[in-house]
């Protein structure tokens, strides 16, 4: 079954792509649909070497209240020099008469004296595994390939590219020594690439270090199409560092073994969810009465497994809290709802509920041969060969459970976003017509199409549609999360997930927070300054 929907996910998806040659092309710009200003006649073009060219010919702007617009009230970015073959970015801006700004962008090739197109600029971008993005590698893991490469060629073809897709080199395998390669090769004046495939929690290490450049001053134009999302993720001192493709969805949950809790005869909680009865009080039944019918199975079996920290970086929200609040820019991980979820935490430990050693990730090896009822995890565990795609019994989701006394709506933390940077160190050019590349190689999806995506995603990984109708009532509420993303290693003596495990299970949540809280308020304003 799993199979067949996950081939209907592949070709279910329509695309559309106009092939270009030489001829002019309407240019992928945003329209306000409400702004009364617009500007026609901005089209990309090729044109001769040494010819003289007016980049207002054919360019009109017009007002719907005012009428036409001189071209003196246009303002235009960039330049053409027909002396020297080459790409260049043409933007064009104006204001109408609502005082919105409407602009436009257009690319115009300049051919060699002896006629030809010029050599097709090489775009760099470097993943951590080319073959999840690379549409032309042979063991391509993502969806629409056909589209993917039909959209590459044509795009290649019109800006006059190369797109190549390269693979970290091994020295930089991940986190630190990722962040330290990109740097060290900014330093040098020899970036890895042009752009660098990283997470939402090196942008700062990257933006101090000028590895890396901030994207505002496209975002209007090649880069409209870029979700509110990942503009939140990738800002960094008020300028936006990081970006990706469409949005963001919820990523985390409780995971748990369907065919375990079937066989006890206990409440599934992912109806006991829908039901409206998944909140502290609830779970914390369900969570005594799996234990009771585990306990009389025998040793060795639990209601509850996996870190302690996992539970309550969602939870604390579910509270009301958070942990580091962006909004605010403070630090509140030691705030009433912080404290009463590690309270309620702790006091489920205490019952017995929780396995004694729980781990991060794949879980321990009570989890992994089906002795734990339930874990907290990350979706792409789900069918990942180096989490839970193996295991040998059918998982179930259910989100987080809120407060009782929790009134708002269900938001979950996102942090460690897969975010694109562009790299320091190019022309003015050069990084426009990176940026603009990265943009036109998306399968960019209205707000419609990525929810019908995510569902037919979402049946391909699970067994029971009740899963899924729990995950699709809660799957794009996501706030900021910047507890992992300035600076404080989660893991090391003075890391909150540390600390806060160890708080839980000790029952001195309090005093941790209250002894790590100084050093996390001095890296916040760092942060955030």
């Amino acid at each position: 079954m799993k199979k067949i929907l996950g081939m209907f996910l592949i070709i279910a998806l329509a695309f559309g792509i106009v092939a270009c040659g030489d001829d002019p092309v309407d240019p992928i710009d945003p329209v306000d649909p409400d702004a009364t200003a617009s500007i026609s006649g901005v089209v990309d073009a090729t044109i001769d070497y040494g010819v003289v060219f007016d980049p207002f010919n054919g360019v009109s702007a017009t007002d719907s209240v005012d009428g036409a617009i001189a071209n003196s009230n246009i303002t235009l970015t960039g330049a053409v020099d027909t002396s020297n073959a080459g790409t260049y970015t043409l933007t064009y801006k104006v204001t109408g008469s609502d005082g919105k700004e409407v602009t436009a962008t257009r690319r115009i090739t300049v051919r060699t004296e002896d006629g030809e197109v010029p050599e097709p600029t090489d775009i760099v971008i470097m993943h951590g595994a080319p073959y999840e993005v690379d549409p032309f590698h042979a063991d391509f893991s993502g969806t629409e390939q056909a589209a993917r490469q039909a959209l590459q060629t044509e795009v290649e073809d019109r800006l006059n590219v190369n797109v190549i897709y390269r693979a970290y080199p091994a020295s930089a395998a991940w986190g630190p020594s990722r962040i330290t390669a990109i740097i060290n090769a900014s330093v040098a004046g020899e970036p890895l690439a042009d752009l660098y495939w990283t997470t939402s929690d090196w942008v700062q290490q990257l933006a101090d270090a000028n590895a890396i450049v901030p994207v505002d001053q496209y975002l209007a134009t090649t880069g409209s199409n870029i979700h509110s999302d990942f503009r939140m993720v990738g800002e960094y001192a008020n300028k936006v560092y990081g970006f990706g493709a469409n949005n963001l969805t919820v990523d985390v949950g409780l995971y748990y073994n369907a065919d375990l809790v079937s066989s006890l005869g206990v409440d599934n909680p992912s109806q006991l969810y829908l039901d409206g009865d998944w909140n502290w009080t609830g779970f914390e039944t369900w969570a005594t009465q799996v234990q009771t019918a585990l306990s009389a199975q025998g040793e060795d079996l639990f209601a509850l497994g996996g870190a302690f920290s996992a539970y309550a970086e969602s939870m604390v929200a579910l509270n009301g809290g958070s942990l580091i609040n962006a909004t605010t820019g403070r630090v509140s991980f030691a705030q009433n709802p912080a404290l009463e979820t590690y309270t309620f935490l702790s006091d489920l430990n205490n019952q017995g509920l929780f396995e004694p050693s729980g781990t991060y990730d794949s879980g321990s090896v009570l989890w992994q041969t089906g002795k734990v009822a339930m874990h907290p995890g990350h979706l792409w565990f789900v069918t990942a060969d180096n989490r839970w795609g193996g295991l040998a019994f059918e998982l179930g989701f259910v989100p987080y459970p809120v407060s009782d006394t929790f009134t708002g709506d269900y938001v979950s933390p996102i942090s460690g976003v897969a975010i694109y940077n562009v790299a320091s160190g190019m022309t003015a050019e050069k990084e426009a017509l990176v940026f603009q590349v990265w943009n036109e190689l998306q399968l960019w999806k209205t707000d419609a199409e990525l929810a019908d995506e995510f569902e037919l995603t979402l049946l391909t990984k699970f067994d029971d549609e009740l899963y899924v109708e729990a995950y699709l009532d809660i799957y794009d509420s996501v706030y900021l999360e910047l507890i992992n993303a300035i600076g404080i290693g989660a893991y090391g003596e003075t890391g909150w997930r540390r600390s806060i495990n160890l708080g839980i299970r000790e029952g001195t949540a309090r005093t941790e927070m209250d002894r790590i809280k100084p050093i996390y308020e001095t890296a916040l304003e760092d942060y955030l300054n």
